[in-house]
């Protein structure tokens, strides 16, 4: 069994609490110190960028499972307590995000399980990741090819 993701803490606890605290922090001292009857945007520009933040760790953070093993024929999923094994046969494609951050690697299975049709997770964190693409994603896609011919 090998753990073939990333730490995902930074991206999912860590900036996000960075984020919002730093945009509270902000609207505070800015109604204490009373700038906002000078202009309205004090208040407006950290309520945008807390619903812009908000969509954003929605769509491209919250949604990475906490953990993947490679357990050879199968991989398995882990989130939040639950679990999710996939047969490499029975998965129907793998997108790879590579000029994101984090990098994303995205599984679509066939039959939904407790974790969905759709998983997301990042894979372990290289040195320069634009310039080639992932390792793991050519031996994963080179192995589901196989499991599927057989």
């Amino acid at each position: 069994m090998k753990k073939i993701s990333g730490s995902n803490v930074y991206f999912k606890k860590v900036f996000p609490v960075f984020w919002f605290g730093f945009l509270a922090f902000f609207s505070v001292t800015t109604l204490r110190s009373g700038a906002t009857g000078e202009s309205v945007m004090f208040l407006v520009v950290p309520i945008i960028m807390g619903v812009f933040g908000y969509f954003f760790f929605k769509r491209l953070v919250w949604d990475l499972v906490d953990e993947v093993y490679d357990l050879g024929d199968q991989l398995l999923f882990k989130k939040d307590g639950k679990e999710q094994r996939v047969n490499l046969r029975d998965i129907v494609n793998i997108d790879y995000a590579q000029m994101s951050s984090p990098e994303r690697i995205v599984i679509n299975v066939r039959n939904e399980g407790p974790l969905g049709k759709e998983l997301v997770f990042n894979p372990p964190t290289r040195l320069f990741p634009f310039f080639s693409k992932n390792p793991l994603i050519q031996d994963l896609i080179e192995r589901v090819d196989r499991a599927r011919n057989t």
